[in-house]
């Protein structure tokens, strides 16, 4: 099995040499692992970082695009690379590469999309209680608006089977930023993606600024409606 990490940068210098190095001290057996950046210009120095390392592909691109469209075009280039399933991951070490094992495990088990979960029994965080309520408001809204079967759509620590996720029309995607994660996870659940969680800890980042924007919360509602009742990706059937 081909089993491709997605890392999103912008600015990580002081993590981004030791995610990668944790990634690729997982042994896992009968997985090949390998890794795509997708640097929006840091000026940091990330990608100069990234490209030192053996078996990381870095795409480089001219400036800030988006969470989502950086996952995208990430996916598209694991497609490029024949890989089986491709993870999402964050570079500032709050997804723990310990558990690629766990996520590839559920995979085996049959499922397509593999959530590691804040919000199951095993999981859990130690973030502020602002960013708590901001998360679990997040989470219940995903539900009542897409009925999304998960305790935990926002968390961006994933695993697709690039089968399902081929399925979709990524030029079909209204959103760019965190409420692409919601989004995702709606065109696999239509497309009949089996949907798993596992626990993790989801440490409060030590290094750095978090990307989360108000302009992206306040936003987040109104994106999920869209989603909702415009995707052609929604009304497309197999």
């Amino acid at each position: 099995m081909i089993a491709t990490v997605v890392i999103p940068t912008y600015n990580e210098k002081n993590t981004i040499k030791k995610t990668i190095q944790k990634v690729f001290s997982q042994k896992i057996p009968d997985v090949k692992l390998n890794i795509i950046v997708v640097d929006d210009n840091s000026p940091d120095g990330t990608a100069k970082i990234a490209k030192k390392f053996k078996n990381v592909f870095v795409l480089s691109r001219p400036c800030k695009m988006g969470l989502g469209s950086a996952y995208l075009a990430g996916f598209k280039k694991a497609f490029e690379m024949n890989a089986d399933v491709v993870f999402e991951m964050d570079a500032d070490l709050s997804h723990d590469p310990k558990y690629l094992k766990d996520f590839i495990k559920d995979i085996k088990e049959g499922s397509d999309v593999v959530i590691g979960s804040r919000y199951i029994d095993g999981g859990g965080n130690d973030w502020p209680i602002s960013r708590k309520i901001v998360s679990k408001g997040a989470n219940i809204l995903a539900k009542i608006i897409l009925w999304l079967p998960a305790k935990d759509s926002t968390s961006g620590y994933r695993c697709y089977k690039t089968s399902i996720l081929k399925k979709i029309d990524f030029s079909k995607f209204f959103t760019k930023g965190y409420a692409f994660q919601e989004e995702m996870l709606y065109y696999c659940f239509k497309k009949g993606a089996k949907i798993s969680e596992i626990p993790i800890f989801f440490p409060n980042r030590k290094s750095g600024a978090s990307k989360l924007k108000i302009s992206e919360i306040s936003r987040f509602p109104f994106q999920l409606l869209k989603v909702r009742f415009f995707s052609e990706n929604s009304k497309s059937k197999d």
